[in-house]
């Protein structure tokens, strides 16, 4: 009498089917790091705004301490402590602050603007405030 055969099964996965799930796996993985690399580029050009707002702000709040006098000869540029750290910030070069004192409206108004200007990456960024400054006080036409 023959005895039959019998045939195992073996159970697990062919190389084919590793290999797809690989390649499908380091799409996925491709994807994801670069959002998340994408994601951070975001935070640290957020972070550079931030730094460049608060220097503005500061700028402003110094400005307006002065008497109208003083701010119409106002210099054309300004040093603050935050511009060097936004200068040492990774990726940042030259950063630099700027006041722009003109005429606006009448010869008691004068249109003050501040401005911080960095290279990120080889790409100018900049950021601007406006405010108009008169004898009578800040922002009354």
């Amino acid at each position: 009498m023959m005895r039959k055969r019998e045939k195992k099964k073996e159970e697990g996965f062919t190389l084919i089917e590793v290999l797809v799930t690989m390649m499908i796996l380091s799409g996925v993985l491709t994807a994801l790091l670069s959002c998340f690399i994408y994601g951070l580029n975001i935070i640290s050009r957020m972070k550079q705004t931030a730094i460049a707002t608060q220097v503005i702000q500061e700028q402003l709040e110094d400005i307006r301490d002065k008497t109208y006098d003083e701010i119409v000869s106002l210099g054309t540029s300004f040093d603050n402590a935050r511009l060097d750290q936004l200068s040492t910030w990774s990726g940042c070069e030259e950063a630099s602050g700027e006041v722009a004192v003109e005429d606006s409206e009448g010869d008691d108004i004068k249109k003050v603007t501040v401005t911080v200007q960095w290279t990120y990456r080889g790409r100018a960024q900049r950021e601007d405030l406006v405010t108009f400054i008169t004898r009578e006080g800040i922002n009354k036409k």
